[in-house]
């Protein structure tokens, strides 16, 4: 028999399936410790097959031992121990760990899927998840207007939408009030849309037949070809096909290009179009590679005016390449035509020819944007493409091994990235709207994904690489699931970092930009230490103690960020598994049914509460993600006056939800009452309103299938 030391993929088999078991179940706060939630028997299985593949193969074990650092971190969330970082670890977030140790083991096993199954796979996925969002979101934001105008061409034969916005023909694919987007009228008193029509066109034959599905169908297609465009140029660049394979599927499955897949809006045609420019480019000897350069060129205006830089970044960096006669020409030519239909396309609705002037006399463009654009595009928890997708962090040693490589190409490359990220940042709507995460550098991820490339081909994937790559999966995986929690506008913290924490919320670890967050600067610093940290500036293979040094890193980080943030989330740290199975620890004891208990201090107030001083009322718990169903609601409380116990507020998302109230009844130990929340609402309010005064101790919530009340509630 072998010793042990010779199989350290018996612990790294251990580790992986350890560290899938505790992220699948979810956690929540307690007093005196944490809640680990128990995965489904069906999830359970599943790990357990695959670790067992894994174990059967000969890559798979060796690919294994590294998992085995991931025990460490599993330990200690395991034993309970008292720190923030631990808590804000444990549940949901510990998967992008699991999944960090699958890269390693992918990386590391050497197999990949045929090449010819790279972009039906994607695709199929794709369509996958834009009808997730059909589903959960519909057109939104500037969508549904790129839709008007092809519908308004396909009725009409014209561009002109006033009549359009009247007769409401959005209703099909958007069920609320919509009121068109324009600024400048044209020359007749016509309302235009303020959208470049060059999407609309796009789109226009999938729409003739199948309305927004068939052009949600056909942008995700647009996705997968950008996938596999990458995989291409990566190919092409590093000359390693496994390195190509891993950077086409790691961005693929990541945010932000996961995340948009089926959506309405410029950027994932015009990040295909960047890619094929800069990928063909490189090509100096093929005339045809020259055309459609070109022709990619030529097309980006009219999808928005702002990808005009990247357009001409395109052209020059091919007329590096080539510079005969005929090529130039061929460069050149589609640009000059398409300029000119431009500007007079232009001319005949609005009578100038600046496409720019559609948007008002408001400047769009101001450099004192930068302050707060530059670092909120990157880590803002609600539309930072770093927050949602860290992997392309790597991007930065990525580009000194292009720069090596072929300087003319890490140039144009380098200029494409400087140039979407100082045009956004000094935008004033640098968010984007209503959108995922990184809107405005979509159009330049196969650039930064290619870097990646370069990066995993000079220096491997490193144990804190592949924490990146385990996160950005994480989030691509699960954002793709339930696009509502990433398909959002402004809404104070990020909805997948709060209904997908752990113990302890990450909404109160990650900077916010898009409104005031005093502590943003001091979070988004450590979060930028934390990523340079990770990156790979030398060759380290990976190993079971650098994976466990990772993990111990990933916690430390988020422990420093819970100091410097005030941010109370304990209501809803308390509440994630009511109603499931669940096992506390460090205790270790079981229950079929997890309670929840918290204190007043996390909703700002207490422990006394007085009616008074509350008009609008008290919250007992903010925007509680629970599931549909029946709960009953306990207060540990002291009545302080004969003026009758207060009423219970249910008030659930969307904001403008009619509210529910039931008045407060005695129950063993204070006040209690029941309330619903009903299926579609995936978050609710709880207030205190009107009432006697009270001293509160603590409150307690369980799920209430029956609704019927019970004597005594668990206590520790």
């Amino acid at each position: 028999m072998s010793p042990p030391s010779e199989r350290p993929w018996i612990a790294g088999a251990c580790g992986l399936a350890l560290a899938f078991l505790v992220g699948a179940g979810g956690a929540a706060a307690r007093p005196s410790g944490v809640l680990l939630g128990l995965p489904s028997p069906a999830v359970a299985g599943t790990v357990a097959i695959g670790v067992l593949a894994l174990v059967a193969s000969a890559g798979g074990r060796r690919g294994l031992a590294a998992c085995g650092g991931l025990l460490v971190p599993a330990a200690l969330v395991l034993t309970g121990v008292p720190l923030a970082g631990v808590r804000a670890a444990s549940g949901w977030p510990f998967l992008a760990l699991a999944l960090s140790g699958a890269a390693l083991v992918a990386a590391a096993w050497g197999r990949r899927p045929p090449r010819l199954l790279f972009l039906p796979a994607v695709f199929l996925l794709y369509v996958v998840a834009a009808g997730r969002v059909q589903l959960q979101v519909g057109p939104r934001g500037d969508e549904p207007h790129y839709l008007m105008v092809a519908d308004s061409i396909l009725r009409d034969q014209d561009l002109s939408l006033e009549r359009d916005y009247a007769e409401r023909r959005y209703l099909p694919f958007h069920d609320a009030p919509l009121a068109p987007h324009y600024r400048v009228r044209g020359k007749g008193g016509e309302i235009y849309s303020l959208h470049a029509v060059g999407l609309s066109l796009v789109v226009l034959p999938a729409y003739a037949v199948a309305g927004s599905v068939g052009a949600s169908v056909l942008l995700a297609l647009l996705g997968a070809l950008a996938a596999f465009e990458v995989r291409e140029w990566a190919r092409d660049v590093t000359g390693h096909d496994g390195v190509a394979e891993a950077a086409g599927w790691a961005v693929a499955l990541s945010p932000p290009l996961l995340h948009y897949a089926g959506l309405v809006f410029t950027e994932v045609p015009a990040a295909l179009l960047v890619a094929i420019g800069l990928r063909r480019g490189r090509r100096g000897g093929d005339q045809g590679a020259a055309l459609v350069v070109g022709l990619a060129a030529a097309v980006l205006p009219w999808l928005n005016v702002r990808y005009v830089p990247l357009a001409a970044i395109l052209v020059a960096h091919a007329l590096w390449h080539h510079r005969t006669v005929r090529r130039v020409a061929a460069l050149l030519l589609p640009g000059l035509v398409s300029a000119a239909a431009l500007a007079a396309y232009q001319r005949a609705l609005y009578g100038f020819a600046d496409p720019r002037r559609v948007y008002g006399r408001r400047p769009e463009l101001a450099l004192s944007s930068l302050g707060e654009g530059l670092p909120g595009l990157l880590f803002d928890q609600e539309f930072g493409i770093l927050v949602y997708a860290p992997l392309l962090a790597l991007a930065v040693p990525g580009f000194v091994s292009l720069w090596r490589r072929d300087r003319a190409h890490a140039l144009a490359a380098l200029s494409a990235v400087g140039v979407a990220v100082l045009t956004a940042g000094s935008w004033h709507m640098w968010r984007g709207g209503f959108n995922p995460a990184g809107r405005f550098l979509v159009p330049v991820v196969p650039v930064l994904a290619v870097a990646v490339a370069a990066a995993w081909e000079r220096r491997g994937l490193n144990a804190g690489g592949a924490l990146l790559v385990g996160w950005s999966l994480w989030v691509g995986l699960g954002g793709a699931w339930e696009p509502r929690l990433v398909h959002r506008d402004r809404d104070v913290t990020a909805p997948f970092f709060r209904e997908n924490s752990g113990a302890l919320e990450w909404t109160g670890l990650l900077p916010g930009y898009v409104l005031a967050d005093a502590h943003r600067g001091a979070l988004a610093a450590l979060w930028t230490v934390g990523l340079l940290a990770a990156l790979p500036w030398r060759t380290r293979t990976p190993s079971a103690l650098r994976v466990a040094a990772v993990g111990l890193g990933w916690m430390a980080a988020a422990q420093g960020a819970a100091a410097l943030t005030e941010v109370r989330t304990g209501d809803r740290d308390a509440v994630r598994l009511v109603g499931r199975p669940a096992l506390a620890v460090p205790r270790l004891s079981f229950s079929e049914a997890a309670e929840a208990r918290w204190s007043p201090e996390p909703a700002g107030w207490g422990p006394l509460y007085e009616p008074h001083r509350h008009p609008a009322g008290a919250e007992v718990g903010r925007r509680l993600p629970l599931a549909p169903g029946r709960y009953e609601l306990r207060l540990h409380a002291d009545v302080l006056s004969p003026a009758g116990p207060p009423w219970l507020e249910t008030a659930p998302e969307p904001p403008g939800s009619p509210v529910r109230r039931q008045r407060l009844a005695s129950a063993p130990g204070g006040l209690g009452a029941s309330f619903e929340v009903r299926p579609g609402e995936k978050a609710v309010t709880l207030r205190l309103r009107g009432g006697s005064p009270l001293l509160v101790e603590a409150f307690f919530l369980r799920f209430n299938p029956d609704g019927r009340s019970r004597s005594k509630l668990v206590e520790e």
